[in-house]
């Protein structure tokens, strides 16, 4: 694997074609050009779609420009890794068959360049998911998901996107809820470290996070909503990013990807 590799989860694309759509779209596509020129490696720790269901036959045609952008960065030579989020779970063959693209289903735990790393979307962490955690038992469902797949695609994708809509905790939270959220993740990520991982890498939770101890680095990868963040690890380190954008992103924070 190369050195090179890049984390990035939460790109939540949707199904429209609005200009803040066309913005996202456009600095995703700038991103996979430094990672196609770098030949790095890319895992996409979930919910890069706000909603994708995989049929046998069909595609949403407004992601058509994006999943060719993603099977471009595979033949640049890069390896390219998926792992489904609450909204993007049931990617299957097309991504491996067509694409080129690793599909996990579960937290993935790996060695990069020696590291020990612990990549997981983080779904269902929170103390507070509770309830979604049984939401997620029906959803991933075997028998649940073959009945879906019976539905017209349109009616289908109509309903899943109203769900998606509805489900928007995470982008109402308090300040002092994302701090709550923060340091719950974080004790998370602790535990993972003390059980052995040297980098902790989640999603989900749209609140970038960069946390170092002595056994190692806790990370949250924000979103490319709001925060335009993923990771970066150059075979040695690991680090916190924000792709550049012309002026300070909305953390306040300067902008900032350095690569030669």
């Amino acid at each position: 694997m190369n050195q090179n590799v890049y984390f990035i989860a939460d790109i939540h694309l949707h199904l429209n074609d609005s200009q803040e759509e066309k913005v996202k779209r456009e600095r995703l596509f700038a991103f996979l050009a430094e990672v196609q020129r770098h030949k790095g490696s890319l895992y996409i720790l979930g919910d890069m779609f706000d909603f994708w269901f995989e049929y046998r036959y069909v595609i949403p045609s407004v992601f058509f420009p994006v999943l060719c952008q993603l099977r471009e960065t595979v033949l640049a030579g890069c390896e390219v890794h998926f792992l489904g989020g609450n909204h993007d779970y049931w990617a299957g063959q097309f991504f491996t068959d067509v694409l080129g693209i690793t599909v996990h289903y579960k937290p993935i735990d790996t060695i990069i360049a020696g590291k020990s790393f612990h990549l997981t979307h983080a779904d269902g962490i929170l103390h507070n998911d509770r309830g979604y955690r049984l939401m997620r038992f029906f959803f991933r469902n075997k028998t649940i998901i073959r009945l879906f797949r019976y539905l017209h695609p349109d009616c289908a994708i109509r309903l899943a996107t109203h769900l998606s809509g509805r489900s928007r905790r995470l982008t109402l939270r308090s300040p002092a809820q994302e701090e709550s959220d923060r340091q719950e993740i974080i004790a998370y990520g602790k535990k993972k470290l003390e059980a052995g991982a040297e980098y902790v890498i989640t999603g989900h939770l749209h609140l970038p996070t960069e946390h170092h101890t002595e056994r190692g680095v806790v990370v949250n990868l924000g979103d490319w909503m709001k925060y335009y963040s993923f990771a970066f690890f150059d075979g040695k380190s690991l680090r916190l990013c924000y792709w550049p954008i012309s002026t300070s992103d909305s953390t306040g924070k300067k902008s900032e990807f350095l690569l030669d």
